[in-house]
């Protein structure tokens, strides 16, 4: 007897009726893939590549063509954690949606691992899928972005233009002043990125392979690279100068002259300054006439799915504009000191939520059980991650 309760679609269902019932992307007709995109997307989807191999050329793509200045540069070092899962693995899996939660949340686990001593601030879950790739940006594709993040998240449902519910916590652990030991906390703010952005308006939020996932904890970039205790103005400064950088730029990389002419791209925008902000240094000549307070944008950058990004249209007639987008809490703690505590200064972390973040790793990789990882162990890690994906697989 039916219960009248609908059970939601595993991933892999929502993959093949992607494949075998959506519409072709016809605007790829006209607008093929960028070049940088392509050749990185010939590797990824390599039947005989390997993980590691398509993972290192998703790294070598992020390091000149992703727009964030940060992202950039923690790739160029190696310092961004990437959960690549493929298509054909998520369809093969045996326990469906559990085993592809499982799977992500092991690397979820594993990033925080690496983050604790400061090996990573940024973590990526990369879906390299076929059919993504030549669908059509609509329904299908949002509620796969959708299931995506939900798994990851662990929330049973995301709406629409939503605001994280649940925020997302990476630790930092550091000495103090007094020779005693702290772990931080830091936010982060994941962001949804997919190929069909490539040559569209929304071009600073496209990927290579399908789909991504990214959450990157500036705060935490900002301390793992300091040499003293704690960010002071200068550093402050330099993550507002290439936040502000990242805005300007993210459309930039696309040298194609109809995208250009896009009504709304760039899809964020820095406003001129109004004089009551301190002027940035005489040499940020890209930057220097530009508000340091706030910028506008045609999506909110910190909704969870933004539902603009899954239209047909290369370049909707009209879309919504945000003018409250902020900058301000990278650098004022009064404003709102909260946030500017919780994603850039650090908030102090109980080291029983620590633990809790790790449990699901073998004793030997547990902040509990030994303070540092070094490399031999980080191999060792990497090598636990990739038996667990085989032994969900069927066959």
């Amino acid at each position: 007897m039916s219960t009248g309760v609908r059970t939601r679609a595993h991933l892999a269902e929502m993959l093949l009726n992607l494949r075998f019932h959506s519409r072709q992307d016809n605007f790829r007709k006209s607008r093929p893939y960028s070049r940088d995109m392509a050749e990185t997307q010939t590797t990824l989807l390599g039947q005989t590549n390997t993980r590691r191999e398509k993972v290192q050329t998703y790294r070598k793509w992020l390091e000149s063509f992703q727009p964030c200045v940060f992202g950039r540069i923690a790739a160029k070092n190696k310092n961004v954690f990437i959960c690549l899962i493929e298509e054909r693995e998520i369809l093969n899996m045996k326990g469906g949606d559990d085993d592809l939660r499982e799977t992500i949340q092991d690397f979820r686990q594993a990033w925080k691992r690496w983050a604790l001593d400061g090996f990573s601030s940024s973590f990526l879950i990369v879906l390299v899928s076929p059919s993504i790739l030549i669908a059509e940006p609509g329904e299908q594709l949002k509620e796969i972005a959708r299931r995506l993040m939900e798994l990851y998240m662990e929330i049973p449902r995301i709406d629409d233009d939503t605001f994280h519910v649940k925020s997302e916590y990476v630790f930092l652990r550091r000495k103090t002043a007094d020779g005693k030991r702290e772990i931080l906390k830091f936010s982060t703010l994941p962001n949804i990125f997919c190929a069909q952005g490539d040559g569209r308006w929304w071009q600073d939020h496209r990927t290579p392979g399908g789909l991504m996932i990214t959450s990157n904890a500036l705060g935490h970039f900002m301390y793992s690279r300091l040499s003293q205790l704690t960010p002071q103005d200068k550093e402050k400064r330099w993550a507002l100068e290439n936040a502000m950088r990242t805005i300007h730029n993210a459309h930039q990389n696309d040298k194609n002259k109809a995208s250009k002419k896009l009504k709304h791209c760039p899809a964020t925008f820095l406003l001129s300054a109004d004089g009551s902000a301190p002027a940035p240094r005489k040499e940020l000549f890209d930057i220097k006439d530009y508000s340091i307070d706030h910028y506008e944008g045609y999506f909110h950058t910190d909704h969870l799915i933004p539902s603009v990004y899954f239209r047909p249209s290369p370049d909707p007639t009209r879309l919504k504009l945000y003018n409250d987008l902020t900058l301000r809490y990278i650098y004022d703690p009064v404003a709102d000191p909260e946030e500017h505590a919780e994603l850039m200064t650090g908030v102090k972390a109980d080291p029983y939520e620590v633990r809790q973040s790790m449990n699901n790793l073998p004793l030997e990789f547990r902040p509990d059980t030994r303070d540092d990882l070094p490399k031999w162990l980080r191999a060792k890690l990497a090598a636990w991650l990739e038996s667990r994906i085989k032994i969900r697989l069927q066959g």
